[in-house]
């Protein structure tokens, strides 16, 4: 079955590496030796064309373009002539130019079939009907037509970083190394990072749904974080890739359609290009190309046979890369075959991806560029449909679970020769002991710490790491500027235990603030984790730990950091003194189902600009105890679990939490005792090329509690963009004890812009977004503490939409604002433009 999650694990990688470019781009520089420069453009856009494949005339030297169409070559001696040959482009034979000229623009022309032959009325033509029996078979020659198979799988996934310069061959890293980089067929150098191999044997059963990965083998060589970001859970072993019997193939955040989908024709030019008997059977191939530019298509070819009509090889290019950001090609290769001569079922797949993570010109314009070149592997053998007996589960109540069998880590280079579904070549062979020898060298290892701090917020210092790097510096009014330094274990130490704290000073009102917290990680097959903490902190009105659950990968609750402060337009002085005690119990029965025990001892200070009163009367504090249960549900979803580090990479359905919880509020001597529930949903749909983000948000209080242990929207007082904030809505406007938010976005990845010459090649995307908010609140809670003035009843559901462009220079998005109702009256802004950064392919 296809995830809408491919390449999601991959992608997470992906992000890692910019650092590590970024900081190799200074280090590439062209040599010094006689050369020709030149670049390759297309004829009708006028875009540079990349991977040209460039060939001296009569001799064994050439090259190819990089990702700006630029290539460089040694001028000959023996010839006069240069070859140019692109897949989907006619060839262009070039005379050299004189010696003492150094740079030469090539215009290459698409290769056009000739059309008239192929524009037919619905019911004539053999590429028509050939089409039409290809659908007509198409359900029945779908590898994902049956209920019920098993297969085993072999896998590899390699990346490394592409031209290498010879400023950093020649660095201080790389000078008493220089076998570390390797050279390509382009006589370019690269850089190994990480080459992966895994043999799993998979048992799926659709109705009722039952899914089971044993891991037979598995062998990773990584440069440091890459190492550690290995996806587990619902994993790559369980991902059939890329399915072209589908009408939309899913590759990282879009949909591409597919060349067999229903309404291929709408998309496709279709070609009749040759056709050979095997075996007494008719193979034909057809070749296929866009309709229209700029649109999610595929460009080039399928082999098809006439006794079952099903797919024998598919290979195809995206013709559109630009919609995808920093990708410069992407290549899919998929190969089907039948089991016992008449069930067709996958048989290879291979996917090669080249980014090129510089969103700017080098000075040096023959420079080639530095790029992540990324591949992935899987083949397919001894498939048995409908096998006999029950996909048996450790966890009876479970959907999926994957096992790795205790020796698979260990597995010695004779089981792998023996087991391998495709033999190693000797470059790959070469791979593993140099990625080795990198991660050993002090400035890449300086490097990926940095890439490891943008996933854990946390420096690696060898046994102990620092951080969050986020709340080293900030600002508010309370507290003037506050400086806070933390630390904790790293792995060194222990991969079971981490103990963390901190300590933080304000200079407004000297005062001193901390952390301090265990844990431990239970040796269990699914996680489990109990934890004990205290923090002792200023939080933010409307603060509180349930926005978690809709950003399950952020280091904190808090959304008062460095990067909110730079865009704050008012100053901050909705602040507050918590001091919280908590013990945690989290516990994994089998994937998609956890839970979380808590037990919290909270106390809320007095604000120093918002003050607790209670009929006039100041208050110096309330607090609480509560014990919670909350429940996520998830399903086929991708997770890293690594020592504690736990981050959730992403499923196509929808991530549900349902939270009950009780305790007892103490104020003025006196105690009352309070019940809560509370539910989010979030998911992401993909409807075609476009894309749908919904969250929701639900809960309520029985009993009476201090209105800071309420729900408190979360508003917006800066000019950042929050997907799950109300960004028109001050931070303490209202209160609320039963609550329902909705956050909406639809991304239409550029359907619009794209049509549009002077907008289309600025990759533009368009985004529209949709809030709601429908609370109300009892008098019941001032009782304990009055409301604060700014707060008012909600007389009308709160209801905001905006309309705006993201991808901008792809790190950015702007989007114009628009509160419909209910009119603020105390001053918000009723229309706002608001901005953030965000790098996302």
């Amino acid at each position: 079955m296809p995830s809408q999650t491919l390449l999601f694990g991959s992608r997470s990688r992906f992000t890692t590496i910019f650092i590590l470019l970024l900081m190799l781009l200074a280090n590439t520089v062209s040599g010094q030796q006689k050369m020709l420069n030149g670049v390759v453009t297309d004829r009708y856009t006028g875009d540079p064309i990349p991977f040209v494949n460039i060939i001296i005339k009569h001799s064994t030297i050439g090259t190819t373009t990089d990702t700006l169409g630029r290539f460089k070559i040694p001028f000959p001696k023996l010839t006069d002539t240069l070859a140019f040959s692109a897949i989907g482009y006619l060839a262009v034979n070039k005379l050299i130019p004189r010696e003492d000229m150094s740079f030469m623009e090539i215009i290459m022309s698409e290769e056009v079939f000739d059309i008239q032959e192929v524009e037919v009325s619905p019911d004539e033509g053999p590429m028509r009907e050939l089409f039409n029996h290809i659908m007509a078979r198409k359900e029945a020659n779908n590898p994902d037509q049956y209920n019920k198979f098993s297969y085993k799988k072999y896998t590899q996934w390699e990346y490394q970083i592409n031209n290498v310069g010879e400023k950093l061959r020649n660095s201080r890293a790389f000078r008493n190394n220089p076998n570390l980089l390797k050279m390509g067929e382009d006589s370019t150098h690269f850089l190994p990072l990480y080459f992966s191999e895994q043999l799993v044997f998979n048992e799926i059963q659709k109705v009722p749904s039952k899914m089971k990965s044993t891991v037979l083998a598995d062998r990773t060589n990584g440069v440091g974080v890459l190492n550690d970001l290995e996806i587990s859970g619902y994993t790559s072993a369980l991902d059939m890739e890329v399915n072209f019997y589908d009408n939309h193939i899913p590759l990282f955040t879009q949909n591409f359609v597919s060349p067999l989908s229903n309404n291929g024709w709408y998309y496709y030019k279709y070609f009749l290009a040759d056709s050979v008997s095997v075996d007494g059977v008719m193979h034909y191939r057809v070749h296929f190309q866009p309709r229209r530019r700029g649109e999610n298509t595929f460009k080039g070819h399928f082999i098809t046979e006439n006794k079952y009509y099903s797919i024998v090889e598919i290979d195809g290019d995206l013709s559109n890369t630009s919609g995808i950001n920093f990708l410069r090609k992407l290549h899919l290769n998929s190969e089907y075959y039948f089991v016992n001569d008449s069930t067709p079922f996958y048989k290879r797949n291979k996917i090669d991806a080249l980014f090129d993570y510089i969103p700017f010109e080098t000075r040096n314009q023959d420079a080639k560029r530095l790029s992540l070149f990324y591949t992935q592997m899987a083949t397919i053998d001894e498939v048995v449909i409908d096998p006999a007996g029950e996909i048996k589960l450790n966890t009876p109540k479970a959907k999926y679970e994957t096992i790795k069998l205790p020796e698979a880590l260990e597995r010695d280079s004779a089981y792998w020769r023996m087991n391998r579904l495709e033999p190693l070549t000797e470059s790959q062979i070469l791979l593993g002991q140099a990625i080795d020898s990198i991660s050993q060298i002090r400035q890449v290892n300086t490097v990926n710490n940095l890439a490891r701090m943008s996933v854990t917020s946390y420096y690696d210092l060898g046994k102990f790491e620092i951080g969050p790097f986020t709340s080293f510096y900030n600002t508010n009014k309370v507290e003037g500027s506050k400086l806070f330094f933390g630390a904790r274990t790293s792995e060194e130490i222990s991969t079971r235990f981490m103990v963390w704290g901190g300590l933080g000073y304000s200079t407004r009102n000297e005062k001193i603030s901390g952390m301090l917290g265990a844990g431990y990680k239970f040796k269990t097959i699914y996680r489990q984790v109990f934890k004990l903490s205290y923090d002792d902190k200023m939080i933010r009105h409307g603060e509180n730990e349930k926005i978690l659950y809709l950003y399950e990968n952020a280091f904190t609750a808090t959304e008062n950091n460095l990067v909110s402060q730079l865009l704050k337009n008012d100053p901050l002085d909705e602040m507050y003194r918590e001091q919280k005690i908590a013990a945690q119990y989290e516990k994994e029965w089998y994937p998609g189902l956890m839970n979380k025990l808590m037990l919290n001892y909270t106390r809320h200070y007095s604000p120093e600009f918002y003050p607790f009163l209670r009929n006039g009367e100041p208050v110096g504090s309330v607090a609480a105890a509560e014990i919670s249960l909350d429940t996520r549900f998830s399903r086929e979803e991708k997770v890293v679990d690594k020592g504690f580090l736990r981050l959730y990479m992403g499923s196509d359905f929808p991530i549900i939490h349902f939270t009950v919880a009780a305790g007892q509020a103490y104020y003025n001597n006196e105690r009352s005792y309070y019940g809560r529930v509370a539910s989010t949903i979030a998911q992401e749909v993909y409807m075609g090329m476009a894309r749908f983000d919904y969250a929701l948000e639900a809960g309520a209080w029985l009993g009476k509690l201090p209105y800071t242990m309420l729900d408190i929207p979360r508003g917006n007082e800066t000019y950042g963009l929050y997907s799950y904030d109300f960004n028109l809505m001050n931070y303490l406007e209202f209160v609320h004890d039963k609550y329902f938010h909705a956050y909406m976005e639809y991304h239409l990845n550029g359907f619009f812009f794209r049509r549009v010459p002077i907008l289309k090649r600025a990759n533009f995307r368009e985004v529209f977004s949709a809030k709601l908010l429908v609370g109300s609140v009892s008098d019941k809670h001032q009782q304990i503490v009055s409301f604060p003035v700014p707060v008012h009843d909600m007389e009308k559901p709160y209801i905001e939409l905006g309309a705006g462009v993201e991808n901008i220079l792809s790190m950015a998005r702007i989007e114009a604002l628009w509160r419909v109702q209910p009119k603020s009256v105390i001053g918000a802004p009723q229309f706002g433009i608001r901005a953030r950064f965000e790098i996302v392919l």
